[in-house]
């Protein structure tokens, strides 16, 4: 018990309260009873306590702090107070209190056993002193002196059931002086014996937070509230190369000012890449608050990515010549074929031994495959077209659709019955020319699903759009539909399941809706039909300059 709840400073504490009390009793003893009643004991006690304090700090000196030290001393102590009460007026003087504060030191020092058994011991102290009282077998009251003056207004005679009133009742408040000081004093060693855990742990957090910042290759700089530098670990330093004095350098750095820019708006990004010292960094950003809640400032983390940055540029380079390559090939096989068709029918016109019947079919021959590489080659135009177009030219919807539904008839669509429910004539802003092809090239799909089916019929529709501020163009085919595995790759370029197809017309259309900020969405069921809907933002009347072209 006593390694756990005494320090070196506390027992010192101890010796100097122990000589302020005993010297101050005795010396108002001395004073006040004066030097021939009391000056031999009082000095005798007050020479026993210097000695013991002496000794005390000898031992502690050579040897470790024993228990049974403190219990010698507490002892002797018992029996001085009670040789000084006895001499200044007896087991129920008013210095009898003296007993009090005894018990309770020593609850202080040695815990609740400590304080209930010195407790007992200056019991039995006060009861030793009643019974002297009450025998009479010792009279050391001084005389000639104020306090035999005092003591004289005492009745003379004390009656034992008096004597063992007063012992009972002052042995059960200091039984429970002695518990309560013993209980507190535990409680407290036991309270702050925590709390020094708690720092501890703190400390050695803290002591740790630290050691892992240094460790970290990445550089951490943190601001408080009012953008004073508070702390940058090594990896930092090194970043931003800067020395002993980094707190007024960083001022003059690009962090400093990117992170209290970013501290004091709201709208900064928290990652930013930035270029220092010839370095590309990473920096992300953050703030962090205090234990009330309040902002207490922001850090920054800086990582090194300049040979990421190096290894994702070169790998940006060979995935676009990976995809140049991956487009010639496949641009020079689409072209092949049609080339080499023309360029056997050109063979055949130029021996001259056809009649004119074979001669128109070499004709249109030649005609059909040049139409379908100039669709190749527009098709790889689209891939490489600027996303971020910004018509101003409005068109006329209803003029789309009339133009896409000719063009068709009177071509691809010949054989398949087409019908046409147009329910206005919406404006928007675009190219009539792109929007024509994203509507011929659905209709061409639905009619090559149809495959010249007898009963295949394909309804193209203009109507306002369920979307607010949209127009919907919808072509519907009542053919074999579009099974899931196909739907998944059906915006793929180059995907197709037709054969000689390109498997650029659904492609090339999204991307012409999405050019005049719209969008195409499909909706198929096997066995039921294919329904694809272009919806495109109607242009408001106030943004229509009075002559509407509508061609372009």
């Amino acid at each position: 018990m006593l390694k756990g709840i005494l320090t070196m400073k506390r027992r010192s504490w101890f010796q100097v309260g122990r000589l302020i009390v005993f010297g101050l009793f005795v010396f108002l003893g001395i004073l006040f009873l004066g030097w021939t009643s009391v000056g031999r004991v009082y000095s005798t006690v007050g020479s026993v306590v210097i000695l013991t304090v002496l000794l005390d700090f000898l031992l502690r000196r050579r040897t470790k702090e024993k228990e049974w030290q403190l219990w010698v001393e507490f002892v002797l102590d018992s029996i001085l107070a009670s040789l000084l009460i006895r001499i200044a007026g007896g087991f129920d003087g008013p210095l009898t209190v003296l007993f009090f504060l005894h018990t309770f030191t020593a609850g202080v020092y040695l815990g609740i056993r400590g304080g209930v058994a010195i407790a007992i011991l200056d019991s039995l102290m006060i009861a030793s002193l009643a019974f002297v009282t009450i025998s009479g077998l010792v009279d050391v009251t001084p005389t000639g002196s104020a306090f035999e003056k005092l003591m004289n207004t005492v009745p003379s005679e004390i009656s034992f059931q008096y004597a063992l009133l007063f012992v009972m009742i002052y042995a059960g408040f200091l039984t429970i002086t002695g518990l309560v000081s013993g209980y507190l004093s535990q409680h407290l060693l036991f309270e702050k014996g925590r709390a020094e855990g708690i720092l501890r742990q703190l400390r050695e957090a803290r002591t740790m937070s630290r050691e892992i910042l240094e460790s970290l290759s990445d550089g951490i700089l943190v601001i408080d509230n009012s953008g004073t530098p508070v702390s940058i670990n090594n990896a930092g330093l090194k970043i931003l190369l800067m020395g002993d004095d980094w707190k007024e350098e960083v001022y003059n750095t690009d962090i400093y000012t990117m992170l209290r820019e970013f501290q004091l708006s709201e709208g900064m990004p928290p990652v930013i890449e930035v270029s220092v010292n010839n370095e590309i960094l990473e920096c992300r950003m953050g703030t962090f608050l205090d234990l009330e809640g309040n902002a207490a400032g922001a850090l920054v983390a800086m990582t090194d990515i300049t040979e990421t940055f190096e290894l994702k540029r070169q790998l940006q380079e060979q995935e676009k010549l990976a995809a140049i390559g991956r487009l010639s090939s496949t641009m020079a096989h689409e072209i092949r074929n049609p080339l080499a068709s023309m360029s056997g029918a050109a063979h055949i016109l130029k021996m001259g031994t056809l009649d004119w019947k074979k001669t128109d079919r070499m004709t249109d021959l030649i005609s059909n495959q040049a139409k379908r590489i100039s669709e190749i080659i527009e098709g790889y135009l689209e891939l490489s077209r600027e996303s971020t177009v910004s018509y101003t030219n409005p068109v006329s919807l209803e003029a789309v659709a009339t133009e896409a539904i000719e063009v068709a008839k009177q071509g691809f669509g010949s054989q398949t019955e087409i019908e046409s429910h147009i329910e206005g004539n919406f404006i928007v802003f675009g190219n009539q020319a792109r929007l024509v092809q994203l509507l011929t090239n659905v209709m061409r799909n639905s009619v090559e699903a149809l495959k010249s089916d007898s009963e295949g019929k394909i309804t193209v529709s203009l109507v306002k759009s369920p979307l607010d501020g949209m127009a919907e163009m919808t072509v519907s085919d009542n053919g074999p539909g579009i099974t899931d595995e196909v739907m998944v790759q059906l915006f793929d370029p180059f995907f197709t399941t037709k054969e000689g197809g390109t498997g650029l017309g659904l492609f090339v259309a999204r991307k012409v809706a999405r050019d005049h900020r719209g969008r195409m969405d499909i909706d198929s069921e096997p066995w039921e039909g294919t329904t694809v809907r272009v919806s495109i933002p109607i242009a408001s009347p106030d943004a229509i300059a009075p002559e509407t072209g509508g061609n372009q």
